[in-house]
């Protein structure tokens, strides 16, 4: 599968590879870090993901490409809210979790094998900085970041 864009975003966290990976995939944890997005899936290699907005409409559908716990999860993404953005491709988003005795370096990777116009690009180059900054709060702190309008983080 041949790239046409790839972002990767890195952060660095005081928990366990083992607690990230929880975060990654409990929908409780995911509702508190990811803009009120609750996350479902089994995490088998071949099933479905779906996100959900907090009114319950789904949000993300994809399906899991690779899971091995608690290091790596790898997932297609096809935004499915909103019809423009269901006519794109789906992409494909991965988590590498390296443990660094104490903390992780938690990596992150937004894949898009076909091309895609740079206006739909940018929601992810502004979302993914604020949902893994609201990770890393909700875990070193155990507080979530209050409720926010993603557009006003840009």
């Amino acid at each position: 599968m041949k790239k046409t864009s790839e972002t990767t975003y890195i952060t660095y966290i005081a928990a366990t590879a083992e607690r990230v990976w929880e975060a990654l995939t409990d929908s409780t944890l995911s509702k508190e870090y990811f803009l009120g997005r609750g996350v479902e899936s089994d995490w088998k290699v071949g099933s479905q993901v779906t996100y959900y907005r907090p009114d319950g409409r789904l949000d993300v559908r994809g399906k899991v490409l690779k899971s091995d716990r608690p290091s790596l999860l790898s997932y297609t993404w096809h935004v499915e809210w909103n019809e423009e953005f269901r006519r794109l491709p789906e992409a494909v988003v991965s988590f590498k979790i390296d443990s660094l005795g104490g903390f992780v370096r938690l990596t992150v990777t937004e894949e898009h094998p076909e091309a895609v116009e740079e206006k739909y690009l940018e929601g992810g180059r502004r979302g993914w900085p604020v949902i893994l900054s609201a990770l890393k709060t909700l875990l070193e702190t155990g507080h979530a970041f209050p409720a926010f309008d993603l557009a006003a983080c840009a």
